[in-house]
């Protein structure tokens, strides 16, 4: 497999990632019924956009330099510990009393999720500061904005979280789509010097 095709399988993650991501808006503001099947798929986002966010780092590591390498390591921890949040938030809560919830919430437990939440903030904060020159800004500015409301779910009205879901998943398409259009220009450029 070639580089170009790695970028766009990468950018098709990242296309299918922020998709899913407005699902679960939709399943979240009750626009989706809510039931097991789309319940299921919340977790899902996360586990794909670990690999876009390393096709969309990788695109640009050769001008991201240490900054750009700690942003995608941090964005990437932030990432895996939203699976988890979110694995537990749809698996092993759903079965629990509210009140079962609220009092595991309040031990460790909430310490984690402050945590996951804090490492994915920084890691999308500084991830969007070395893609402000590599991709366009637009994407960025919104992928930035989008996301940190969405890592201040549990301290924000819920129609934050959701705006910046919204928002957060137009620029993860943003970005995709720019990681698919410049890998295809380059494999289009590679098959032309070859022949």
């Amino acid at each position: 497999m070639t580089d170009s095709a790695r970028y766009r399988l990468a950018a098709a993650a990242g296309l299918l990632t922020g998709v899913l991501l407005l699902f679960n808006d939709l399943r979240r503001e009750d626009l989706v019924p809510e039931n097991v099947v789309t319940e299921s798929i919340a977790p899902v986002p996360a586990v794909i956009a670990l690999f876009a966010l390393t096709g969309l780092y990788l695109w640009q590591r050769h001008t991201a330099g240490t900054l750009g390498l700690v942003g995608y390591a941090l964005n990437l921890a932030g990432v895996a510990g939203l699976l988890i949040a979110e694995f537990a938030g749809h698996f092993l809560f759903a079965d629990l009393t509210t009140a079962e919830v609220d009092a595991l919430l309040e031990g460790r437990a909430r310490v984690g999720f402050l945590v996951i939440a804090a490492v994915f903030a920084l890691g999308v904060v500084l991830f969007s500061i070395v893609s402000w020159r590599s991709y366009p800004r637009w994407a960025v500015a919104l992928y930035a904005v989008g996301f940190l409301f969405a890592a201040l779910r549990g301290a924000v009205p819920d129609v934050v979280v959701s705006v910046g879901f919204l928002l957060g998943s137009v620029g993860l398409l943003g970005l995709s789509w720019t990681l698919w259009s410049a890998s295809s220009r380059a494999s289009t450029r590679a098959v032309a010097a070859a022949v």
